[in-house]
């Protein structure tokens, strides 16, 4: 504890005014350990009356006080109390003063103008003095052989390699099958030959189709475009009473039969019905973009 004491003792200076209303603290982070170019903080708490007003012209500026010593930057925070006015300066000092043993070396003073309601006022921040150490290379004990200062290296560090390449093997084969899935997706060699996905466009094109506003030139370009895909499907033009021989070559779309066969009927109404039939319209856009999906779905599958 007495140890303690004296360090904060050392650490803190204290400077009354001389009227004993304005006093001046100088706090260090520490008195001692200093190296050439570390920097030195310290905290310097002025307190004064109500009213007081700091010049601020009086602060020292950054820049070279001395062959071994600047001052880095300098912070100021004000604050008021019921007692009067309170100013803290944060000082970043920097030493350059190469020692050649331990010696305390010393922080220039400077002075402070301070106008109160009594008067205009000077006050010093006193010297304050750190301990500076010097670097010293460490001297081996001295030996007659120069091997005698080696020592042997390091032994390198060993490690089984069986993990790494048992994770190296997992990813590749992950990447390996990411990418074949891919190119099987977008049809890249040798996916490129495999049939067509006629109906999985076919959707996309009728779901564009419902969001125009519907109306009979929508409901034929709708209709009109699953007679192609179905002929494509095919391999030449289908009609209704051919449905049964696509549904035997596709079982995959068996169950579509009656949707089908709806289709057809509303398109042969529309397309080569009476000039009054064809003025109806039993079929939408939705209905049509249903059965599309329906058909690009069992294509998957299939």
């Amino acid at each position: 504890m007495r140890g303690l004491s004296l360090v904060i003792l050392l650490a803190v200076g204290v400077v009354p005014a001389s009227a004993g209303d304005i006093s001046v603290e100088v706090h260090s982070a520490r008195p001692f350990g200093y190296f050439v170019g570390d920097l030195i903080h310290a905290e310097v708490e002025i307190r004064a009356p109500a009213g007081a007003v700091l010049s601020p012209a009086t602060l020292p500026h950054p820049g070279t006080l001395s062959a071994s010593l600047d001052l880095r930057n300098i912070y100021v925070e004000q604050a008021r109390t019921n007692d009067g006015a309170v100013w803290r300066l944060d000082l970043t000092y920097q030493n350059f003063y190469v020692a050649l043993d331990v010696r305390d070396v010393q922080i220039p003073a400077f002075t402070l103008t301070i106008t109160t309601p009594s008067g205009v006022e000077s006050h010093e921040v006193p010297v304050w003095r750190i301990g500076v150490a010097p670097l010293r290379e460490v001297a081996p004990e001295k030996r007659e052989n120069a091997e005698d200062y080696m020592r042997p290296d390091t032994a390198p560090i060993t490690f089984s390699e069986t993990r790494p390449q048992a994770a190296f093997a997992a990813f590749s084969t992950t990447a390996l099958l990411g990418l074949v899935l891919i190119a099987r997706d977008r049809a890249w060699p040798p996916f490129h030959m495999r049939r067509r996905r006629l109906f999985s466009a076919l959707a996309r094109r009728i779901r564009a189709l419902t969001r125009v506003p519907e109306n009979r030139q929508t409901v034929c370009a709708a209709l009109m475009d699953i007679h192609r895909t179905l002929d494509a499907c095919r391999g030449k033009s289908l009609l209704q009473e051919d449905l049964p021989t696509l549904l035997h070559a596709h079982p995959e779309f068996a169950d579509l039969e009656s949707s089908l066969n709806r289709f057809f009927s509303a398109s042969r109404r529309l397309f080569f019905g009476r000039p009054e039939d064809t003025e109806a319209i039993d079929v939408t856009v939705g209905e049509l973009a249903r059965l599309s999906e329906s058909l690009a779905r069992r294509e998957r599958v299939g």
